[in-house]
């Protein structure tokens, strides 16, 4: 039995994989709690939070054009920085995803719940779990196409909503940007940083994707530009039609609300039906980059070995696959605020990426060989300035997170000293076992050279 991932997703995939995962969430699901705490500043709260994604994309982009493996931000922390700090960082993007499928999952179950109220949401925020973790088990080919289609579909809806609402705006609305003050204002900024995350998932897939070194750059790129363009369009035309402080009363469907103030209902229906397809593409890449942490995880011997089994048929890690699902359903019954949920994947987020650009800095002392065969070489003054950056943006989103959720904060920190104490156990238990992790981890293995 082969136990290797296969190289099959190509840049459209790639792309697909990054705006599908990006985008879903966080427009059709969290806009709404944001928008009730800055007003109609929020286009220009998006604006802002994406300079965080900027610094992310670029180390992502030395990241990829040097080392295009399987969980690439877990190895590269784990082997340049220490396998400790690796493994806790691969667990709190795990818990970052988990609490994104939930988010998802529930906003999801929100839109399908306009049009069938009869089923309780519970049942369709688990059965959209279960049948995108069906469709990753199914391999790479069945992904991308669900995932490319589904992603051309919700685009053209959002801009139908976005011209529209821009042709039909309604100035006074934003007659005063900041009704909440300065604070609400840089405290989205802190949040909408959640909705840039995504593009870390193509480094976590690298090595899935063909021909990574030109495509990874190259489909990390195109994204940011589309999904940019598409949240800018998206949240000015949701504050030019709809007052800030009813679209935040009525949560996730409040774009619905503010479609059908300027569109036929022919028109709203697809809208919705884009916001959901939307929703299901950021479950499907949610599902695929988390099983592809645990496969990592599996290949270094930090859980038991079922979890690198790969499907002989199709080429996907099954028994990863049905832990994520499992996970994501228990985190779905839980039924926490979508702020919770969102402000979780936040710290996850900035602790991966600091770490992960930290690496990266670290690259050509490190992995002096790696970072030669690289596609793409940063000038020394871009390596300083994109790690420099990192560290400012990424501690400084984290620690004002913190303040303005420490309970969430608490049990954040808690779950990362539970990952670090689970190292030294499952280090103690494989010493007994002549099995030295620290020193086994300083080199790649098998699995990852092949894919390197």
């Amino acid at each position: 039995m082969s136990q290797k991932l296969e190289r099959s997703l190509s840049l459209g995939g790639s792309i697909g994989l990054i705006v599908g995962f990006v985008i879903g969430g966080s427009i059709f699901v969290l806009i709404p709690s944001l928008v009730g705490l800055t007003g109609p500043s929020l286009y220009l709260a998006y604006a802002l939070s994406s300079i965080p994604a900027i610094f992310a994309a670029l180390y992502l982009i030395q990241l990829g054009g040097a080392f295009p493996v399987t969980g690439a931000n877990y190895i590269a922390i784990s082997r340049w920085i220490s396998p400790m700090a690796g493994f806790s960082a691969s667990v709190l993007v795990i818990v970052g995803i988990i609490s994104s499928n939930c988010l998802v999952a529930w906003g999801f179950a929100e839109y399908i719940s306009v049009y069938f109220p009869q089923i309780p949401t519970i049942i369709y925020a688990v059965s959209v779990i279960v049948i995108f973790s069906f469709i990753n088990w199914l391999g790479n080919s069945s992904f991308q196409k669900v995932q490319v289609i589904l992603t051309v579909i919700f685009i053209l809806a959002m801009l139908i909503f976005g011209f529209g609402g821009v042709i039909n705006m309604k100035p006074e609305l934003h007659d005063d940007l900041f009704p909440k003050g300065m604070d609400g204002f840089f405290t989205v900024v802190a949040l909408a940083s959640f909705s840039w995350g995504g593009v870390i998932a193509i480094a976590e897939v690298a090595g899935e994707v063909k021909n990574p070194k030109r495509n990874i750059p190259l489909s990390i790129i195109i994204s940011m530009a589309i999904i940019a363009s598409l949240y800018l369009l998206q949240t000015f035309a949701l504050t030019s039609n709809l007052l800030w402080s009813d679209a935040a009363s009525i949560g996730p469907t409040a774009i619905l609300v503010a479609a059908s103030k300027f569109l036929p209902v022919w028109a709203v229906n697809f809208i919705a039906i884009g916001a959901l397809l939307a929703m299901a593409t950021s479950i499907n890449a949610l599902i695929m980059m988390a099983t592809r942490e645990v496969y990592a995880w599996s290949n270094d011997q930090l859980i038991p070995s079922v979890f690198k089994r790969i499907n002989p048929k199709y080429k996907t890690p099954e028994a990863a696959i049905l832990l994520i699902m499992i996970l994501s359903i228990i985190g779905v019954l839980f039924a926490a605020d979508i702020d919770k949920y969102a402000i979780i994947v936040v710290f996850a987020l900035m602790v991966v990426q600091f770490l992960g650009a930290t690496a990266i800095f670290l690259m050509p002392k490190k992995a002096p060989e790696i970072y030669k065969k690289a596609q793409i070489h940063f000038s020394p003054f871009w390596r300083w300035f994109t790690w420099i950056g990192s560290m400012i943006m990424f501690l400084g989103i984290f620690i004002f997170a913190f303040i303005t959720d420490t309970t969430s904060g608490y049990i954040f920190i808690s779950i990362w000293v539970l990952t670090i104490v689970y190292w030294f156990v499952r280090k103690a238990v494989l010493k007994k076992r002549n099995i030295f992790i620290v020193e086994e981890l300083r080199n790649l293995n098998e699995s990852e050279l092949s894919e390197l």
